[in-house]
């Protein structure tokens, strides 16, 4: 009877220290599992920033060189798309001893009254990204468009015309001169430049310290050209193609170094075309404090 008991105590023991066996290895069997979920998570986290990182690579190089190439449809064409120029947009008193600050500003409440007017007679804004996209044919030409230049980088672009051009949904395009961000309070920083940039307007380059180009020679022009375009693109994370002549002066060699990096060039020459055939020297409209919605009409009219 005794040895017995002494069996059953003994299989009872064992059968204790089996199940703590059993259930030490299905603790480990289950922390090894979640290592190695968390191993197989990890992997496919960095899987997924490197496809981030590479995807990210792909949109924007800023080597790489962005080239157009027209149909033949627009080629040895004048496309009817009139250039608005805007400096400040800012009420200037007339009587202001600042008269070219005058001459330069258009007030916010005209401002407003000339998106109302393209925006009820369905006038698209186009930026130059979009006119390069209708050249190759990968976009339609609008029956009625209009391209809004913005020189200089000044701050109200930002506090003025962004909030205005958001509240009716128009693009324009603001041509930076690359040394003033952060340099000067009276202009755009980089931040309110690229906030811009997010939300469908077009960055342009202006020079970096706007120069009277036709004046400097080829090391300065490298620096005011091309140097300021890449400071520029650094800084907004994406490639920039048009350019605006600072004071609207060129010749040759401002030309040659503009067509080495950019797609595009805005002259201050009037006119309310574009020719295909010079796309470096693309003429504009001045918008002064005295320009009326009813003298911008006839830009609109088809020309039979």
């Amino acid at each position: 009877m005794k040895k017995v008991f002494i069996i059953i105590c003994l299989v009872f023991l064992f059968g204790c220290n089996f199940e703590k066996i059993q259930n030490k290895n299905f603790e480990e069997k289950k922390q090894n599992n979640s290592k190695i979920l968390k191993i197989e998570d990890n992997i496919g986290k960095g899987k997924e920033n490197l496809e981030n990182i590479e995807e990210k690579e792909k949109k924007f190089d800023i080597n790489k060189k962005i080239e157009l190439k027209i149909i033949s449809e627009f080629q040895n064409q004048k496309i009817e798309i009139p250039n608005f120029m805007f400096h400040y947009i800012e009420d200037v008193p007339k009587n202001t001893k600042d008269k070219l600050r005058y001459n330069l500003s258009y007030s916010p409440e005209k401002f407003e009254e000339l998106l109302k007017y393209l925006d009820e007679n369905k006038i698209e804004t186009l930026t130059f990204w979009d006119l390069k996209e209708i050249l190759e044919g990968k976009k339609d030409l609008p029956d009625k468009s209009v391209i809004l230049g913005f020189d200089d980088g000044h701050l109200d672009h930002y506090t003025r015309a962004f909030p205005l051009l958001k509240k009716y949904n128009k693009k324009g395009v603001f041509f930076i001169v690359s040394s003033f961000p952060e340099n000067d309070q009276n202009y755009m920083n980089w931040k309110q430049i690229l906030e811009m940039q997010d939300n469908g307007q077009e960055i342009g380059g202006h020079s970096f310290s706007h120069p009277n180009l036709t004046t400097i020679d080829k090391n300065l022009l490298q620096k005011e050209i091309l140097d300021s375009k890449k400071e520029i693109e650094e800084k907004i994370g994406k490639k920039i193609i048009s350019f605006a002549y600072p004071i609207g002066k060129y010749n040759d060699l401002v030309l040659e170094y503009t067509k080495k990096e950019y797609l595009f060039g805005r002259t201050t020459k009037f006119g309310d075309f574009i020719d295909t055939n010079n796309l470096f020297t693309i003429p504009t409209i001045r918008i002064n404090p005295e320009t009326s919605i009813k003298s911008l009409e006839k830009y609109f009219t088809k020309k039979k």
